[in-house]
């Protein structure tokens, strides 16, 4: 077996792993905006309902949870789902003076457009469009709605590329946002593509092509939803949840070659509450140039379902904590179903398919749950294909069950810490993994 040594950031002793870029900034505490509400209602003529959509999930106990049989709990106050019923208008994005011809730099009039629209309208951007935009735009009007199936907003200042949706119930449909070029990896709000402080936010059918940092970066905020979302050529992670964000729902996304981990719940000590009751449903991760497939760094109550990932630097499916950027732990986090090809590509990054790595002290990963993945063609040079660790921290009840390995490292599984493990049903190239259970 190779030797363990020290390692790099995400894992902090036990595993060597990826050096910090040297253009990647600190990835510790963001910190959440104040969004002002208005003082002010606005009449219109026109009659219509804009729903919001919540989160609803069913309570249930722990051990249905791991099992995969039921919903995460969501808290009680956190289950409504809220309709605001609103007079709704649509007004093309041109009434503010965009052009939208992919010559005219249309900051000004996009961020006018955002600033004026009455609360409760729909901001519609022309299909087949291209507006081209220097600045960070800003969304702090809550309750409109951005449309733009075949519309494409561009920046062209990778320093100031972001989309920032600041304000309440706010719903992104059908745009792209684009990045017209990228020197480097960023670390900034102005940097990521779409960054999401305000609650009960939709972004449905969005895509992202180029991001000088995350893709789409969930800072904070409560009951969102990411439906059908696309990631490409991210500097950083494709989708980045963090900073205490909840009860979110993340369904069928997409990402592709990504400069860090395609979906990532990340959760700093910093940041004072770990992120809670996300679910993440039938995720695709098609390559990454630096990082990881799916990650939990911290959160309690997260699900992968469904999962289909290929061609990862490092280890595809990554769960527990990490010294580096001192995070949480992970708890009752469950990944069920699904495929990985090609993992961890980087033989400097010694993690297999699988690694399930408490690498923080202080922190206690536990209640993991890893199922009936079909895990194909991990670098063969990797120590294992699946591993649990305890570094600085400690590991308790991990259950992996219904593994089947082919190909990949001549050891399908390690452990350091064989009491916390159980395993059930591994195979590997269609031989039964027998090993010494615990808990």
């Amino acid at each position: 077996m190779t030797p363990l040594h020290d390692a790099g950031p995400d894992i902090d002793e036990l595993v060597p792993i990826e050096p910090v870029p040297a253009d990647a900034g600190h990835r510790g505490k963001r910190r959440r905006a104040v969004v002002l509400g208005t003082a002010f209602a606005v009449c219109l003529t026109a009659v219509g309902v804009l729903p919001v959509p919540g989160v609803r999930t069913a309570d249930a106990p722990v051990q249905d949870v791991l099992a995969g049989t039921a919903s995460l709990p969501v808290a009680a106050d956190r289950m409504a789902l809220q309709t605001v019923s609103t007079t709704q208008v649509v007004l093309p994005v041109e009434k503010f003076g965009a052009k939208g011809d992919g010559v005219t730099d249309d900051t000004a009039a996009l961020q006018k457009a955002l600033d004026s629209v009455p609360v409760g309208s729909v901001l519609q951007l022309r299909s087949g469009a291209t507006y081209l935009h220097s600045d960070v735009l800003r969304v702090t009007r809550p309750g409109i709605t951005v449309s733009g199936a075949g519309a494409t907003v561009t920046a062209t200042n990778e320093l100031r590329s972001a989309f920032h949706v600041e304000a309440a119930r706010v719903q992104v449909t059908g745009v792209t946002f684009a990045l017209a070029t990228s020197s480097r990896r960023f670390d900034a709000p102005p940097q990521d593509k779409i960054r999401v402080w305000g609650d009960d936010v939709v972004l449905r059918d969005v895509h992202v092509r180029g991001a000088a940092a995350a893709g789409i970066f969930i800072d904070g905020a409560a009951r969102f939803l990411l439906d059908r979302v696309t990631v490409t050529a991210s500097r950083a992670d494709g989708i980045h949840i963090t900073n205490g964000a909840i009860d979110g729902r993340v369904v069928s996304p997409v990402t592709t070659g990504t400069g860090d981990d395609g979906v990532a719940v990340v959760s700093y000590k910093a940041d004072g509450t770990p992120c809670a009751r996300i679910q993440i449903s039938s995720p695709v991760v098609n390559g990454t140039s630096w990082g990881r497939g799916i990650s939990v760094v911290g959160g309690n109550d997260v699900t992968y379902t469904d999962v289909r990932i290929r061609d990862t630097d490092a280890a595809a499916i990554y769960l527990g904590s990490e010294a580096e950027y001192d995070t949480f732990g992970s708890q009752r986090v469950l990944v069920r179903g699904g495929t990985v090809t090609g993992a961890n590509d980087n033989p400097a990054k010694d993690h297999g398919a699988v690694l399930v790595y408490s690498g923080n002290g202080g922190t206690d990963t536990r209640d993991i749950t890893v199922a009936n993945l079909t895990v194909t063609g991990t670098r063969s040079s990797a120590t294992w294909n699946v591993g649990v660790l305890a570094g600085r921290g400690t590991v308790n009840r991990v259950s992996l069950s219904g593994l089947s390995l082919i190909g990949g490292p001549g050891l399908p599984f390690f452990t350091s810490t064989p009491s916390a493990v159980r395993v059930t049903g591994m195979r590997d190239d269609g031989v039964p993994v027998t090993v010494r259970n615990g808990w």
